[in-house]
């Protein structure tokens, strides 16, 4: 397994092995895929509790891999163990898997992975885990990314940290640490052996939002 955890990971990343950041915006512009969430009515927080995993074509998203298991630590998810062949994702006890609602940073639905507290309680939604399975291992993937809201009078905690483990179709593994940032953020990356899951954990005191993942992208340049 390949780790890389520092600072330079920040903003959009570094290039490691088979895994190099592109710009989000860029790819967008290739034909995609893209999977927004709004499939489902737009309503607040806490929106609605998805116990099962989410399916959208070419896309699996699940609380974590199967051979996976999750510990609560301090009140986020953790995934613990390997994953086993072939990636599946699959999802949590009830009530701790997803929540979709409109997110005000976004302006649209996002997916909320809910955390040990549960999806009726703030502290529980978006301190939780999530699994994206691809049907066919991707060479460029994106995802917006939202952490704590701007704060300008410095009030709020600062914000944590985001674990993105990435599973090439090779049977490597990549992991980025992304110290994380106000508002939201675009995070976008190819691979010439291709992608085949990513996972996805983190430490923000305000939990994490997850929006328009870009897939089955064709012609990327860059």
């Amino acid at each position: 397994m390949m780790r890389l955890c520092a600072a330079l990971l920040c903003l959009p990343g570094v290039a490691a092995a088979d895994l190099r950041p592109v710009s989000y915006d860029d790819l967008k512009a290739q034909p995609h895929r893209i999977e927004t969430f709004d499939t489902l009515p737009s309503v607040p927080e806490p929106g609605h509790s998805i116990d099962q995993h989410w399916r959208a074509p070419g896309l699996t998203i699940g609380e974590r891999l199967v051979g996976q298991t999750v510990q609560d630590t301090d009140g986020f998810d953790a995934l613990q163990g390997a994953a086993t062949q072939p990636l599946r994702a699959i999802p949590g006890a009830p009530g701790q898997t997803f929540a979709i609602a409109h997110h005000a940073g976004f302006g649209s639905n996002a997916l909320f992975p809910v955390g040990p507290k549960g999806a009726d309680l703030p502290e529980g939604r978006g301190e939780g885990s999530a699994a994206l399975v691809f049907d066919t291992p991707q060479t460029a993937i994106g995802l917006r990314l939202h952490a704590e809201y701007p704060d300008p009078l410095g009030q709020h905690p600062a914000p944590g940290t985001a674990l993105l483990t990435f599973h090439h179709a090779t049977g490597q593994t990549t992991e980025l640490t992304l110290p994380l940032t106000h508002g939201v953020i675009l995070l976008a990356w190819r691979s010439d052996t291709g992608i085949t899951a990513v996972t996805a954990q983190n430490t923000d005191p305000g939990g994490i939002a997850l929006d328009d993942i870009l897939y089955d992208v064709t012609a990327l340049s860059g």
